[in-house]
């Protein structure tokens, strides 16, 4: 969180209240879960349910506004994965269409440990907002 953090506060205060606001808005509307205690089934339900939800940080263009603070999610999108030696995929089903597994391998982002996350570090990224914006006394 702590990145998206430092990307909140670069923006003007107007545009952090709108990307605040409309974080708070996903989390209400969307049933949303504690991702870090529900089950893979409601976990998945709730993907499911918010696939078309574009992400609070964007402007009407689509572009990131605190872009240069994106998170690791929003980094290795569709890249597939790996954490040293070991292949964890997750490859997007849009990228590498004609790609071999040596070549999705090939291409794995190393998330050297440091980035690997457990599930107690699992916020979708409203729900960091919201969380973020509630400790800087943003809201």
């Amino acid at each position: 969180m702590p990145i998206i953090e430092e990307g909140l506060e670069r923006l003007h205060p107007m545009r952090r209240k709108m990307i605040v606001r409309r974080a708070a808005n996903i989390v209400a509307e969307s049933r949303h879960p504690n991702l870090r205690e529900c089950s893979p089934i409601e976990k998945e339900e709730f993907f499911e349910r918010t696939a078309s939800t574009p992400c609070p940080n964007l402007n009407e263009a689509g572009e990131c506004l605190i872009y240069d603070s994106r998170p690791l999610v929003c980094r290795t999108f569709g890249l597939p994965l790996r954490n040293g030696e070991k292949y964890i995929g997750d490859v997007c089903e849009l990228n590498f269409t004609n790609a071999s597994e040596a070549e999705k391998r090939n291409a794995a982002w190393d998330l050297q440990g440091e980035d690997e996350l457990g599930a107690e570090d699992e916020f979708t990224i409203p729900e960091a907002i919201v969380l973020i914006a509630r400790t800087r006394g943003w809201v």
